[in-house]
């Protein structure tokens, strides 16, 4: 970093705020408490001393409330609920450690009181593995992220457990490496969670599954000692689902970076491509991947996407190399691919197939659930398995697998099917029937986790199975290490999940899936969701694939990873309120309504969902049901009373000043927002002065100039903004307005969004063009209206706010601006455009230090680039960053950059807002700080 690698820090949260109406006072400062029930604790093993023990050990970072136990007791895999509760799937309490010391003792407290430990990742993966099977604690490696080592000589890494595989090779391109292979699930799942299922992905067919690629494990046994497994020894971890102790340090074999080649194939049959790799093998062509698609999936994911990629009718095949191995590969695969009747496809299908190998559950539109099975198979067989299980199943399985090695394939299997018809347990049993035909194969499950237990012989072997037994007796003699899991009730006579081997093996059995299963997992027929949402919203809530991808880029989640505050949270949070089985309460609308719209969730959602907009629409929907944010409530008092945020008489007298010209009446009208025109005033004086300047006309609202209603829509107060919509059109439409320009992200955002649905609700027309005035200052740099006369020396970074950019795509033109000015040079942020990070300050309403964790994380990418300002064109993000930086006292300030271009204009004065921005913050805090969701007229 460019401060010497010291790391910011704040004195106290960061954020903005104005005037308290009294009433609000004494409401808003009462916190939510989430330990104050036990919510009917699962086991009762976790007994109220217990709890405390916890509570002093994690202190913050433990939880036992109601929505937090609900949200750790599922993983993806969507299980019908009678088959659900023939185990205890609701953990007692969840704890985040942070050290594995705090493993240790966590560890020392269960065996004590022989309470269950249940490892979590990123529960990324459907067999139940990271579900609770006899209640006890979840243990959520979340926070244990960091990348300890990286050896470039050994090419070894050494990770925490709950490293995200994405985040994991973003860091070791930085250094010239890369990772040997990783998962197809890797934007969410973990490498400890990947080490202790084991399995294949990207980069297996030269290096493997994962156990062929670790080098060590350390592991905190069931008597709280680590241990170190290595070579022969990690047959003890890989595949053991955390049954043999609580994975604290992993150590990867890695490689050097190279460039990727990707070849996308179409084949008329999956006989075609089978023989392909036959002679691959033969001829020992050096390929890095291979993965694969049959005709039916392809159809399925052109059908979701709506992008066709592939001929119809065709399968498809990924071979992928390193660049590298070009001489050694290319021209022999080409001919043994066209030897075999495939063809292959352009350059821009094979990089969009690339590019798209995180998303196999696109398809997932088209469910809106699925019924998955996975399995693998030897590459010889995998024409006759897939073969079998069309006719077994109608062809409603649809295949994509990827190859393990030369000799064998892990292929993954999608019915699409819809959990809330009460015939989807059946439908949930076909799995069971495609599992079960690939030992006719040569073939084996994927993964026993919690539901295909009584395939460990199959898996392990006899032998191999008792070996294991007999080492996990010795290393978790109390059997509080994930039970349930692997071991069947067979071997494992104490295993919680006897009843639930006894109904799968029912339906397995020849007691007819149309009878004795359909009659155990819940019947036919047609369902009624108990709870009520706006149809797109309750669909959606079902097709979130649950893979936790939004997880690893949520800017709420980030500063506190619990489940309650990722988007995939929230939507397993309505989908239990639909199907009847959760009441909205305060509890459950404050995990609803902590999100700061920053829309990030939705530039990674695997199957394309609109969340951040859904989001919005929530909080009017909780308000109707009555519920608000006491912060908002606040706000809302303000607005009506003064017309702006702040509870400020007249704002305009902030910034106005006798040297800007403006109309009454005209086409064009600037609105400068009420952040812009009282906490930083030099946005709308910088903003008026170059339109004066480079001859532009506009009008100004002045004493009509009120607020756009967004703290309205952010509290859900629907009349309250309809009123502001109404009031705002008439005085617009009076003055002959037809475009209007906007400085504030949050005002366009919200006339570009909300305005036009509003307006015809109302019976109005609304004709305005609305345009930020980033893009306005590109046109006029670019017609030529816009002299640079005085060069700026400086290194400059931008920051990309939300409501312009994931919103609208607003990213080049504020880049062409700065570029354009004499001396500026422009240094990128590690996380820049689309996924730039967001400044944090929505989170006020809900946590402020969220606030501080976001604008420190910024603070800290900016100085990273040694730039001498972070550029900003929000005044709300240029508050939080300006105040963040003078907190820590960074070696960065922040600049509008409206500052930068009047400054090269020649414009003078260019107010310094930093004495503005710390008076607001400071008053901000005081309102804000104790901000809560509460039901309306309570006190």
């Amino acid at each position: 970093m460019a401060n010497g690698g010291k790391e910011l820090a704040l004195t106290g949260p960061v954020f903005l705020v104005p005037i308290i109406p009294a009433k609000f006072k004494k409401v808003m400062s009462r916190k939510r408490n989430q330990q104050t029930k036990l919510l009917g604790v699962g086991t009762l093993a976790v007994n109220r001393v217990l709890l405390e023990k916890l509570s002093s050990l994690f202190g913050e970072r433990v939880r036992w409330d109601k929505v937090e136990r609900l949200l750790y007791s599922h993983d993806l895999g969507v299980i019908p609920g009678p088959v659900k509760r023939t185990i205890n799937s609701s953990p007692d309490a969840v704890v985040q450690p942070v050290s594995a010391d705090e493993v240790k003792e966590l560890v020392k407290l269960a065996a004590a009181e022989k309470v269950p430990l249940v490892p979590r990742g990123s529960a990324s993966a459907g067999y139940g593995g990271a579900v609770p099977a006899a209640g006890g604690i979840v243990v959520d490696f979340t926070r244990m992220n960091r990348v300890l080592k990286v050896d470039p000589v050994q090419q070894t890494v050494t990770v925490e457990p709950g490293v995200v595989w994405a985040h994991l090779e973003e860091e070791l391109h930085k250094q010239g490496l890369m990772l040997r292979l990783y998962p197809t699930s890797a934007p969410g799942s973990t490498v400890a969670g990947w080490v202790a299922q084991g399995g294949a992905g990207v980069g297996s067919f030269a290096y493997g599954t994962i156990a062929d690629n670790v080098v060590e494990v350390k592991l905190v046994d069931g008597r709280g000692e680590i241990r170190s497994f290595s070579g022969e020894d990690l047959q003890y971890v890989n595949y053991m689902e955390g049954t043999t102790g609580l994975i604290v340090e992993v150590t990867l074999r890695i490689r050097s970076l190279q460039a990727v080649v990707p070849v996308a194939v179409a084949f008329d049959s999956i006989q075609q491509f089978r023989d392909v790799m036959l002679e691959v093998r033969q001829e020992k062509l050096p390929l890095w991947s291979v993965s694969f698609q049959t005709a039916n999936y392809v159809a399925l994911m052109a059908e979701a996407t709506g992008e066709k990629i592939v001929p119809s009718g065709k399968n498809l095949a990924l071979f992928v190399y390193t660049a590298d191995k070009t001489e050694a590969v290319l021209e022999p695969l080409k001919e043994i691919i066209m030897r075999h009747g495939g063809r292959i496809l352009s350059e821009d299908a094979a990089r969009h197939e690339w590019e798209n190998r995180y998303y196999p559950m696109r398809i997932k539109k088209k469910g809106p659930s699925l019924i998955a099975a996975e399995v693998i198979v030897p590459i010889e067989r995998v024409p006759d398995f897939l073969e079998a299980v069309a006719k077994k199943k109608n062809g409603e399985f649809a295949f994509e697998g990827t190859l393990n090695g030369p000799e064998e394939a892990t292929l993954l299997g999608f019915m699409l099917a819809d959990e809330r018809k009460k015939n989807f347990p059946l439908a949930y049993s076909a799995s069971l029937a495609v599992a079960d035909l690939a030992p006719k194969y040569g073939g084996r499950v994927y993964s026993l986790g919690m539901y295909f237990t009584d395939a460990a012989v199959q898996h392990f072997g006899g032998d191999g199975l008792k070996e294991l037994w007999e080492k996990k007796q010795e290393l978790d003699p109390q059997g509080i290490l994930n039970p349930g899991k692997v071991f069947p009730p067979s071997v494992d006579a104490k295993s919680p999940v006897k009843a639930l081997n006894t109904a799968i093996n029912m339906a397995r059995k020849g007691q007819s899936l149309l009878g004795a299963a359909s009659k155990l997992l819940g019947g036919m027929g047609g369902g009624r969701l108990a709870g009520e949402l706006p149809e797109e919203m309750a669909e959606h809530a079902f097709i979130c694939a649950q893979c936790g991808y939004c997880r690893s880029t949520c800017t709420v989640f980030d500063a506190q990873p619990w489940e309650s505050n990722s988007p995939r949270g929230k939507w397993y949070i309505l989908t239990e309120y639909l199907k009847g089985n959760l009441s909205i309460d305060e509890e459950v609308a404050s995990s609803l309504l902590f999100c700061t719209t920053c829309k990030k969730c939705d530039v990674i959602c695997q199957t394309d969902l609109p969340i951040a907009e859904h989001w919005l629409h929530m909080r009017f929907l909780l308000n109707k049901m009555g519920y608000e944010v006491t912060g908002l409530a606040a706000v809302r008092e303000n607005v009506i009373k003064s017309g702006n945020f702040w509870g400020v008489p007249d704002k305009a007298e902030i910034w106005l000043r006798e040297d800007i010209v403006f109309k009454d009446h005209g086409p064009i009208a600037y609105w400068p927002g009420c952040w812009a025109s009282i906490v930083m005033p030099n946005m709308a004086q910088n903003i008026t002065r170059i339109l004066n300047k480079a001859g532009v006309e506009f009008v100004y609202l002045n004493k009509d100039d009120g607020c756009c209603g967004l703290y309205h829509a952010l509290g859900g107060y629907e009349k309250d903004f309809a009123e502001l919509v109404k009031t705002n059109y008439r005085r617009l439409k009076e003055r002959g307005v037809k475009t209007l320009l906007l400085s504030c992200p949050g005002c366009f955002a919200t006339f570009m969004e909300n305005y036009p649905a509003t307006a015809r609700a109302l019976g109005l027309e609304w004709d305005i063009e609305t345009k930020h005035i980033l893009v306005f200052l590109d046109e006029l740099v670019t017609a030529g209206k816009i002299q640079f006369t005085k060069p700026i020396e400086a290194k400059v970074t931008y920051h990309d706010s939300c409501h312009v950019g994931r919103w609208f795509g607003i990213y080049e033109e504020p880049r062409r601006v700065l570029k354009a000015i004499p001396g500026i040079e422009l240094i990128e942020m590690e996380h820049n455009r689309e996924n730039a990070l967001c400044c944090g300050l929505v989170a006020a309403f809900n946590s402020m230090p969220s606030v501080a964790h976001a604008g420190t994380r910024r603070i800290q990418e900016a100085v990273a680039t040694g730039a001498q300002y972070v550029v900003t064109n929000c005044a709300g993000c240029g508050s939080q960053l300006n105040a963040t930086s003078t907190a820590a006292n960074a070696p960065i300030k922040q600049k509008d950059i409206t500052d930068l271009v009047a400054e090269a204009m020649g414009i003078e004065p260019v107010l310094d807002p930093t004495e503005s921005v710390g008076r607001y913050m400071q008053a901000a805090v005081e309102l804000l700080s104790a901000s809560s969701v509460r039901r309306k007229g309570k006190k």
